[in-house]
C-alpha cells in the first residue's frame, strides 16, 4: 500500500498531540515541585516578538486539528481562541484535539490532496491545492508549533526529552 495522506496527517497529528498533552503534564509537575507560579512558565518565550508557550500549545492543537480536517472537509471542535492559563487546560486541549483528529478516516482524507482548502487568516482568504497545504503551510506550522513549546519548556528546565516530543514510537 501506497503511503497516503491519511498516513501523512491523522496518525502523524494524532501521535504529536498526544505526546503534547504529556508534555504539559509533565509541566505542571514540574511547576508543582519547584513551586513556580503556572503563569510564569505559560506566559514564556524565549525572545520578546514570539507567541508565548501558552499560544504555542493553543496554535500547536489548532494546526493540528485543522490540517487533517480540512483535508477531510470537517471542522474541527471550536477550542476558545484564548491562551490557556494552566498545564491543565492546555493538556486537555491537546488530548481533546487529538480525540478530534482520531475521529477522522481514511475515507474521509484521502483525496483531500487535489481538494482546494480554504481558510481565512489575518482577515484574509487563503487557498491552497490540499497537498500544498500539508506539505508546505498545515504540518510545518504543527511541527513548529510543538518544536517551539517543547524547546520554551527545555530552556526553563522542566525535564522532557526527545522521547517525550515524539510520543509513543512503534519500533519493530
Amino acid at each position: 500500500m501506497a503511503f497516503s495522506i491519511y498516513d501523512a496527517t491523522v496518525p502523524v497529528c494524532a501521535q504529536q498531540l498526544g505526546a503534547m498533552a504529556v508534555i504539559a503534564g509533565k509541566a505542571a509537575e514540574h511547576c508543582a515541585t519547584n513551586k513556580i507560579e503556572e503563569s510564569a512558565l505559560l506566559n514564556d518565550r524565549l525572545y520578546p516578538d514570539m507567541f508565548c508557550l501558552a499560544r504555542q500549545f493553543r496554535q500547536a492543537a489548532d494546526f493540528g486539528c485543522n490540517t487533517p480536517g480540512r483535508l477531510a472537509g470537517v471542522a474541527a471542535p471550536a477550542f476558545a481562541a484564548v491562551d490557556d492559563t494552566s498545564f491543565a487546560a492546555a493538556k486537555k486541549r491537546c488530548e481533546d484535539a487529538a480525540a478530534f483528529v482520531s475521529t477522522l478516516t481514511r475515507a474521509q482524507v484521502e483525496g483531500g490532496e487535489d481538494k482546494v482548502i480554504s481558510w481565512m487568516a489575518g482577515g484574509n482568504e487563503r487557498k491552497m491545492k490540499g497537498i500544498d497545504y500539508v506539505r508546505q503551510f498545515g504540518l510545518p506550522n504543527f511541527y513548529f508549533f510543538c518544536t517551539t513549546a517543547y524547546d520554551i519548556l527545555r530552556h526553563r528546565a522542566v525535564v522532557i526529552g526527545k522521547r517525550d516530543f515524539l510520543g509513543p514510537v512503534n519500533w519493530m
